[in-house]
């Protein structure tokens, strides 16, 4: 995975999306290096930045129903009653039988993981840490136990597990459909005759792919594509971004004024780990009862322990689980193939 041709990954942390790329040389880490009489030694401590959202902002989440399970079944219900006419009577010939509307269950499923690391120390590691006089080892390590399981979660929500197919995210659930032929190239690139064009066409595409029942509330969009929104919407519109122009259109035609355009980095074909070959749009309805996401046992870090003194770990663990679509019908993916 690269941009502009510099590596994403970084082989010590073995994580992704963050940008120390090229500042550190990994044979510089460690305790020891060279300083003389002239050397000042701040005490801040510059920390990576991690390519971080709010799933929250995203999609429903669950957080600590279901706990332990291996696996969560919600189910969803089907009306059966025919048409609204069978029920009509004719009460004068004493015609005395009445159509039945019933219901029927059907159950859809996600697996659950469990997941369990640890932080391990020891009191030499403290001791040449503190000589430092600016680096608390053991906190430093504790944090990146839980930075590991945010940004795994995080990852968890868009894109899946990559070792079992069940469990989907929010961008690779493989029952939703796949719009291929609505987004031809980056919209903030657009003509402003395709660009109308677009904006005219998508929540149609979505109302059909609805069944005619509903309106989404949420389109997410590819980072880089999001950030070029902020050029004019048109030649006949140039005091207003085509972000505002986008917001503003599908605003009234859904009545919704809470409705939402997001960026999504794991929408670039490059940063979604594989999962995707081109870039994707989402548009979706973000309601509890359409998708939501399930974490039966959020982070619990449990006391530090040793057996001899010398050595120190203290382990953590949670339960989590994919995105779970029930209205399939009420999101749907928009990729761009040219």
């Amino acid at each position: 995975m690269s941009v502009r041709g510099k590596e994403l990954r970084n082989s010590i942390a073995g994580m992704s999306l963050y940008n120390s790329n090229g500042a550190v040389d990994p044979g510089s880490t460690g305790f020891k290096y060279a300083i003389d009489t002239l050397t000042y030694i701040r005490s801040r401590v510059t920390e990576q930045r991690f390519y971080e959202i709010s799933i929250a902002d995203y999609l429903p989440l669950d957080v600590g129903e279901a706990a332990w399970s291996d696996e969560i079944v919600q189910n969803q219900t089907f009306t059966q009653g025919g048409s609204f006419f069978d029920g009509d009577i004719d009460t004068l010939s004493g015609n005395g039988r009445i159509a039945t509307v019933d219901t029927a269950l059907a159950p859809k499923r996600m697996p659950v993981k469990t997941w369990a690391k640890q932080a391990g120390w020891t009191i030499p590691e403290i001791e040449k840490a503190a000589r430092s006089g600016n680096w608390d080892v053991v906190s430093s390590k504790l944090e990146g136990l839980k930075k590991n399981w945010d940004l795994g979660i995080q990852r968890t929500a868009f894109l899946g597990h990559p070792s079992t197919p069940d469990l989907t995210g929010l961008v690779n659930n493989q029952d939703v459909n796949v719009d291929t032929t609505t987004i031809t190239g980056p919209i903030n690139g657009l003509s402003d005759s395709d660009f109308q064009a677009f904006v005219g066409s998508l929540l149609q595409e979505f109302y059909d792919n609805s069944n005619s029942t509903t309106l989404p509330d949420t389109f997410l969009m590819p980072t880089d594509d999001y950030l070029g929104l902020g050029r004019a919407a048109s030649a006949t519109n140039p005091h207003i971004s085509r972000l505002q122009y986008m917001l503003d259109a599908f605003r009234a035609m859904t009545g919704n004024a809470g409705f939402q355009i997001l960026p999504l980095t794991y929408l670039i074909p490059d940063h979604s780990f594989g999962e995707l070959t081109n870039p994707r749009y989402v548009l979706y309805k973000n309601e509890q009862d359409t998708l939501s996401m399930s974490i039966p046992v959020d982070f619990t870090m449990l006391q530090a322990d040793t057996s001899n003194q010398l050595l120190w770990s203290q382990p953590a663990y949670g339960q989590y689980s994919g995105v779970l679509v029930m209205r399939v019908p009420e999101v749907l993916y928009f990729d761009d193939e040219s």
